[in-house]
């Protein structure tokens, strides 16, 4: 009985180019897993928050921020907390006709809004965040810092 086979070469090539597919497939798969870190100024954007610069203040229902630094800000999100809950509202996004600049708040701008709609009676602390926009490979992309880097205020 003669059986015949795959020829050595064929067989070679088969297995050669099974594996490439493998291999081309984890690669593709790994890569969606694997989030482009954003850059700002040259640096990864989460050291760049550590040179945001600003100060805040609320009274009577009015929010004023002002940027002292380097680092323009492109928007600020609010985190309202009180009765052992919390909520984050965005400057720019959340608010109607909110009068948050379009491009953020520059170097030595100032900004100023009536947010008391916003704040319940029962907040006692509202935390100002800072978003940057940072550079990836694929275009801008928003950055919210750590809550460290933000400025808290007492409700009183």
């Amino acid at each position: 009985m003669k059986k015949r086979g795959l020829s050595p070469v064929i067989a070679t090539t088969l297995l050669i180019v099974l594996v490439i597919a493998i291999a081309v497939i984890v690669f593709l798969w790994f890569r969606g897993m694997v989030k482009m870190e954003a850059t700002k100024f040259g640096k990864n954007v989460k050291l760049v928050c550590e040179d945001v610069v600003f100060t805040a203040s609320y009274s009577g229902g009015s929010l004023q921020i002002s940027n002292n630094g380097n680092v323009p800000i492109y928007d600020m999100n609010v985190k309202k907390e009180g009765d052992g809950s919390y909520d984050t509202i965005s400057l720019k996004n959340d608010i109607l006709n909110s009068n948050w600049p379009t491009i953020g708040l520059n170097q030595g701008q100032a900004f100023s809004e009536d947010i008391s709609s916003l704040i319940d009676t029962g907040t006692n602390k509202i935390t100002l965040i800072p978003v940057l926009l940072g550079n990836t490979g694929e275009g801008e992309e928003t950055f919210v810092c750590d809550e460290q880097y933000g400025y808290e205020i007492i409700i009183t």
